[in-house]
């Protein structure tokens, strides 16, 4: 049997609520800052190291902000991690896709219909409007689940082998 492994790593772009993040999170810092220079005369002792603290909080949750997933596919398996900031790394999926109920383009019939159940939603694509996403329902952690990522064609092709009937990719050639 040909054994499967597969990577790919998806940037995550951002979004109006990450800016409105951000936004808050320079508004909070100057506000620190300016009650910092008001009141700095009574701490004078603590000034530096509060300036610090604030800039490097600053920076710590701007750069935070910065997520990335990485697909895995291994004989039908499909992990899901999320890089933070190139510092951390959190699995956020694990399934098979034998137990998937279907799988196909975001940009389908299918995916309207799997919406009309009200599942819950998990975007791991790079924006849920990108033309190359697919989606597909499963069971997760108790609940039904639809899923939204990027696959690349070699994982789509793998996935098929596993769940031929479910997963609605064509190969293009063949």
């Amino acid at each position: 049997m040909n054994d499967a492994f597969i990577e790919k790593i998806v940037q995550r772009r951002k979004t109006g609520k990450d800016y409105l993040t951000i936004a808050g999170l320079l508004v909070a810092s100057f506000v620190l800052l300016t009650a910092l220079m008001m009141f700095g005369g009574y701490i004078s002792f603590l000034v530096p190291i509060l300036l610090v603290g604030i800039f490097y909080g600053l920076w710590y949750l701007l750069t935070n902000m910065s997520r990335e997933f990485e697909y895995i596919v291994t004989n039908g398996d499909l992990d899901i991690d999320m890089i933070i900031a190139r510092r951390r790394r959190k699995r956020v999926f694990s399934g098979k896709a034998n137990n998937f109920e279907i799988m196909a383009k975001v940009n389908s019939d299918e995916y309207r219909d799997a919406q009309r159940g009200k599942p819950k939603l998990l975007d791991f694509s790079s924006s849920i409007q990108a033309p190359d996403n697919w989606f597909f329902i499963t069971d997760y952690k108790g609940e039904r689940c639809l899923v939204v990522f990027a696959p690349d064609e070699r994982m789509l092709k793998s996935m098929k082998r596993f769940n031929p009937s479910k997963i609605k990719y064509v190969q293009y050639g063949a």
